[in-house]
């Protein structure tokens, strides 16, 4: 098990064949996919094609969206991380809705950068803020990105 890092609550880590379900899980909640406009996955098979690809994000880019557990209890929260887009690496974040209001957004957000920026020595990094979740928004808002001047949705670091 490859740990990218850790915060005070939570562990990053790469995702595995054995994080099918519990990803299945959170990307079949038809709430929190309306939110992220996304279609509901339908099989826990979604889930493992979705790891599989991640796996080949890894060796093709050093980076990508890793797991998100709490340390405490070892549950499986969301995934945190980067992804490589035609637009460069863009920081995603998806916690499941009962991890919501936690400070958990804080804390992976926090972590991604940290190791974005210490560890990948990345020295140009953006994420997008859903304009149907305002807590993202206030989220990066808080952070030490900084609202783009073309789309006050793209914060960039």
């Amino acid at each position: 098990m490859k740990v990218i890092c850790e915060t005070k609550q939570l562990v990053l880590r790469e995702f595995f064949e054995i994080d099918s379900f519990e990803l299945f899980q959170m990307n079949s909640d038809k709430e929190l996919m309306k939110i992220v406009n996304e279609k509901p996955y339908k099989s826990e098979e979604e889930a493992h094609f979705f790891i599989e690809n991640m796996e080949k994000h890894y060796q093709d880019f050093g980076f990508g969206l890793w797991g998100v557990h709490e340390k405490k209890s070892g549950r499986f929260v969301g995934w945190g991380g980067i992804r490589q887009t035609k637009f460069g690496p863009v920081i995603n974040i998806r916690l499941k809705r009962k991890f919501w209001e936690k400070g958990y957004g804080t804390e992976v957000l926090t972590a991604v950068i940290n190791y974005a920026k210490d560890e990948l020595k990345l020295d140009r990094i953006s994420a997008k803020a859903n304009p149907n979740a305002p807590a993202t928004i206030m989220l990066l808002q808080q952070s030490i990105m900084q609202p783009s001047e073309e789309n006050e949705l793209i914060f960039r670091i």
